[in-house]
């Protein structure tokens, strides 16, 4: 072995043990932007942590994205080695450069044992709870821009509203679902909970399977796993190519592309395909879109080729062409799938309508988003009532820019939501915030939206002159 990082990623417990005793770095950043003790954890192992851990290096240094090896173990679920981390002084609270605390996925994930760990050491669970709200906010309300929340020393860090990786998204979208589910709102939806729990089954191995997205893992030696995972049906298949993520879905001979970004604009952002060679989306073949490099021309020409893909339908879902397409993509899933389960239900019945499932799988959506939308603003309102000062001052930032981005006064719902806002946004320590709105803007006062701002402010005869 060569270097420490191949010992860790490809040899034994041993090498890593030579190569650290023949004097290795420990703590540096290889040519992919991962240290050592970063690598021990992507690859799951707690021996070959303990070896650099013991030698002295440093259990929080930090991956290029920000990512602390507590962060991989708990990504990855590894108990062993998140109390090895924790008990060598790894911060539980330690964040991203896009400001994920570990506790995140953890959260998102419901692993009770992973959680119940942080927590033992000090994780705090408001900070994240505020990440995972300030972004589902972000998405739901199509914000731009960013917002300041506060991380576990009182300290003010920002989050931007767009921007979603493939592993968050899945794990968030899979989590609203079951929220939606089990919530009384979907309680008149019952008829279909059989249907919910296929999506959120497709959906839990489609996280399962990108795990094994990335470069140190070695596919051989989980591909047992990884075969029982594609063997289900249907199959949700993340795929990333040219810095684009979007999803497939296998359901018998069809293929379905969820691609609601530039591509998704010209061509159809849901189609549905007929595939002439089913026999030859073979488990090698999926294994190697997923975690095979892929390119551009490969998805949209070779792709179609191979499979002999013919176009049997679509999906009318909106584009989604900002930082939020990853996101777009997997949620795309739920009425796609829905609407493809209701179709295999209703076969051989007389009244069989296709145009009447998809209706039904849409309407359904849409009460799925008008949920999440309304769970995840009444959790930053509700909650502003109970924080200190500071995170008081970030959710009425968030609170402002849902009433300037999102709400339109001619609406007579958006003025009636608006109306639960006022007593945050004027509450007389944060009505500063519409303030700096009006001053921002004063030489533009043409811009649709602070004429739109500025009618809420008279509607609701909000004094910003105080």
């Amino acid at each position: 072995m060569k270097t420490l990082s191949d010992a860790i990623i490809y040899g034994t417990n041993d090498l890593v043990a030579q190569a650290v005793s023949a004097g290795a770095t420990l703590d540096e950043i290889d040519n992919y932007g991962y240290t050592p003790i970063v690598q021990c954890a992507i690859v799951n192992s707690v021996e070959k942590a303990k070896i650099l851990l013991d030698a002295g290096a440093k259990v929080d240094f930090d991956d290029l994205t920000g990512r602390t090896a507590l962060h991989w173990a708990a990504d990855n679920g590894n108990v062993e080695l998140c109390k090895l981390l924790l008990s060598k002084g790894a911060n539980p609270n330690a964040y991203t450069r896009s400001s994920q605390s570990v506790l995140v996925m953890p959260l998102l994930r419901h692993n009770e044992p992973i959680k119940k760990l942080l927590y033992q050491y000090g994780a705090m669970l408001p900070f994240a709870q505020d990440f995972i709200n300030g972004k589902l906010l972000g998405h739901r309300f199509e914000l731009e821009g960013r917002v300041d929340v506060i991380d576990y020393e009182g300290a003010f860090v920002e989050i931007e509203f767009e921007g979603f990786y493939l592993e968050f998204t899945i794990a968030l979208v899979l989590e609203s679902i079951m929220q939606f589910k089990n919530n009384f709102a979907a309680k008149h939806l019952k008829p279909y909970f059989d249907h919910f729990n296929i999506i959120i089954d497709a959906l839990y191995a489609a996280s399962r399977l990108i795990k094994y997205q990335h470069y140190m893992i070695d596919v051989k030696e989980h591909q047992d796993e990884i075969d029982r995972l594609i063997n289900r049906t249907p199959l949700v298949i993340p795929v990333v190519y040219s810095g684009h993520a979007i999803c497939f879905i296998t359901f018998g001979d069809f293929l379905i592309r969820c691609d609601r970004g530039e591509y998704g604009r010209d061509n159809g952002t849901v189609i549905i395909f007929k595939m002439s060679h089913p026999q030859r989306m073979t488990k090698e073949f999926i294994r190697s879109l997923i975690y095979s490099r892929q390119d551009k021309r490969t998805i949209d020409e070779g792709l179609p080729q191979h499979l002999g893909l013919k176009v049997v339908g679509t999906m009318p879902l909106s584009e989604q062409i900002s930082g939020n397409c990853t996101w777009a993509n997997i949620e795309a899933v739920m009425p796609t799938l829905l609407f493809l389960l209701l179709l295999q239900s209703q076969r051989g019945s007389k009244g069989f309508d296709m145009r009447k499932a998809q209706q039904e799988a849409l309407e359904i959506y849409d009460e799925w988003l008008a949920f999440d939308k309304d769970r995840a603003l009444t959790f930053c309102m509700q909650s502003f009532y109970q924080v200190n000062p500071a995170r008081k001052a970030t959710k009425a930032a968030i609170v402002a820019a849902v009433l300037f981005q999102d709400y339109n006064y001619d609406s007579p719902a958006d003025r009636e939501r608006a109306e639960k806002m006022i007593p945050i946004l004027t509450h007389p320590d944060y009505v500063y915030i519409l303030k700096v709105y009006v001053e921002v803007f004063q030489y533009d006062r043409d811009n649709p939206l602070f004429q739109n701002l500025m009618k809420f402010v008279d509607y609701f005869e909000i004094d910003l002159n105080r």
